[in-house]
């Protein structure tokens, strides 16, 4: 890593640093710490939404899918540009119709306070999870390029997660996911065309007609390939639209500013995952053995894919504007999850509290500190990932997260629906979803898929891709047929007052929030990240100053020209 590499991560850090002062000022109210006040700009909850949707795997686990297996790894990302078009179609409106603050309110009025409760509990454990395992993932990757110990990296991190978190609230987070949206948005457009480039002057060539690249070699991969496509797109609409995903769009002015957020987000998963993979792609069509050139990375070579691509074809400096956005897209998903399940614990406390003048502010304080703690628990949690056998734990964490996220989000997908189930199955569905994840874990081994007739003789490699399409259809049609069958085993009376409310959740689903155009103040909105774009194009314009060669020079203009043509949009 060079000098300017170092710098040019430095200036990012500044820019995130400037972005937490502007805005820390804020969220000095629970309405507007948890939601804005439901006055964040579409263009920055979508930017929120998407930021969410992905973390530095994109730019090593994905590409390194890229680079082994060509154009599958598309449909990963284009299944978050379905799900993000059904909730602009559909689910993002009806969310933002329900008038509550947070999903927990959701999953209340639909369940009752049992299922709340479970939900709560379940997503702040796998906050905490997936959290740590990418905060130590991205501290792993750090290590190597820099040279530093895991730990110290995952506590430097961690300090600015935490500091983050500290100042807290949705307005920070959201702006800061807005400007490191951007920031990704012109640096991977930047880096597509100088792939261009490259295949334009022949140093490197696209793999037009070459058929593994788009399905595989295998004559069952055309099968495989669409088993496989179907079941990402089904399982990424699921993940973007159930309630627990719903905070994206609570904080938006009324139904057509959660439309825009949630279509936002589909455009740019349609657009962005072309550009990010084209590096890896262009190796893959080279020849290029990964695996021979970095031995010590074993099985997991082709992860640095993307990496080896900026090192070895871009100019200095460009690395340390891909380790800031690696550095963003960990920083942003926690962020936002922090204050996330910081504002339901803020809502579930409410109640609690003596009515006071110095109530809203004990709140604020409570679901920031709150966020500090699970800041700490997860760079605690990385300290003691880093010091012990790692790979058992690992598949344990993967297990259990497996076993919780599919589970939780069927039945929080199904609020919006009358599926007539009492509020107990809110509940029974996760647990029944968790039992039938865990047989499928167990029960649909190699040796069982295999046995199938219609899928003998597949190789191993590819029934990893059927077992994952078996498991979710099972997961689907168990969870679904649960919610529906389940007033049919027990479906005692409702409360009065519980029955009420439940009837007034369905009734606001048929009607819309329009808010006042003059309440949404949007040449302030606009003004502030307008400036911050024009900080980061002056960083940009003094890295190409800092350049000595002429693609140097020519990657920063690019980049200062595109956030600069941003800040003038949004002035």
């Amino acid at each position: 890593m060079t000098q300017l590499d170092r710098v040019a991560l430095f200036f990012s850090i500044i820019l995130i640093v400037l972005t937490i002062l502007v805005y820390r000022r804020r969220s000095q109210t629970p309405d507007s710490f948890i939601r804005g006040s439901g006055n964040v700009p579409w263009w920055m909850a979508g930017s929120t939404a998407f930021m969410t949707q992905f973390s530095a795997w994109t730019f090593t686990g994905a590409a390194q899918k890229a680079y082994e297996d060509g154009f599958a790894v598309l449909v990963i990302f284009w299944g978050n540009a379905l799900g993000f078009l059904l909730a602009a179609l559909y689910f993002a409106p009806r969310f933002r119709r329900l008038r509550v603050s947070t999903y927990s309110d959701i999953l209340e009025l639909r369940y009752g306070k049992t299922t709340q409760l479970v939900y709560v509990i379940s997503q702040i454990f796998l906050t905490l999870m997936t959290a740590s395992i990418g905060l130590y993932g991205v501290s792993l990757f750090l290590s190597a390029v820099f040279g530093f110990p895991v730990v110290s990296i995952a506590v430097l991190i961690g300090s600015l997660i935490i500091a983050i978190t500290l100042v807290g609230g949705v307005w920070i987070v959201s702006a800061n996911n807005f400007i490191q949206m951007m920031q990704l948005a012109i640096l991977t457009l930047v880096i597509g065309g100088f792939c261009l480039t490259l295949m334009w002057n022949g140093s490197l060539s696209f793999p037009e007609s070459n058929r593994d690249f788009w399905i595989g070699s295998s004559h069952n991969s055309l099968l495989i390939m669409g088993i496989w496509s179907l079941a990402m797109l089904v399982k990424q609409c699921i993940s973007i639209n159930n309630a627990t995903s719903s905070y994206r769009f609570l904080t938006t002015a009324d139904d057509s500013e959660a439309r825009k957020a949630a279509g936002l987000a589909s455009v740019l998963f349609v657009i962005g995952p072309v550009t990010w993979f084209l590096p890896p792609w262009l190796l893959g069509s080279a020849g290029i053995d990964l695996a021979a050139r970095y031995p010590a990375l074993g099985n997991d070579a082709a992860n640095v894919a993307y990496v080896h691509f900026i090192i070895h074809y871009l100019p200095s400096g460009v690395l340390g504007l891909v380790i800031s956005a690696m550095l963003a897209v960990t920083i942003a998903p926690i962020t936002t999850a922090f204050n996330r399940d910081a504002g339901v614990m803020m809502r579930l406390v409410m109640p609690l509290l003596e009515q006071s003048s110095g109530m809203a502010t004990r709140l604020v304080s409570l679901g920031r500190m709150f966020g500090v703690v699970q800041g700490v628990i997860v760079v605690l949690f990385v300290i003691v990932l880093s010091r012990i056998e790692l790979v058992s734990l690992f598949d344990i964490m993967i297990m259990f997260g497996v076993l919780l996220q599919m589970p939780l989000a069927l039945p929080a997908l199904m609020v919006l629906f009358r599926t007539g189930a009492p509020d107990w199955a809110g509940w029974g569905s996760v647990l029944v979803g968790i039992t039938v994840t865990l047989g499928s874990y167990l029960w649909l081994d190699m040796p069982t898929l295999q046995r199938l007739p219609w899928i003998a003789g597949f190789p191993e490699s590819q029934l990893v891709d059927i077992k994952l399409a078996i498991s979710l259809v099972i997961q689907i049609v168990t969870v679904v047929g649960f919610l529906f069958l389940a007033r049919y085993l027990y479906a005692p009376r409702r409360p009065f007052s519980r029955a009420r409310r439940l009837a007034e959740f369905f009734a606001n689903l048929k009607h819309p929030v329009i808010a006042r155009r003059e309440s949404l103040e949007p040449r302030h909105m606009f003004s502030l990240p307008s400036r911050l774009l024009c900080v980061a194009a002056l960083l940009s314009v003094a890295l190409a100053s800092f350049s000595s060669t002429l693609a140097g020079l020519s990657v920063f203009v690019c980049l200062a020209l595109g956030q600069l043509m941003m800040a003038w949009v949004m002035r």
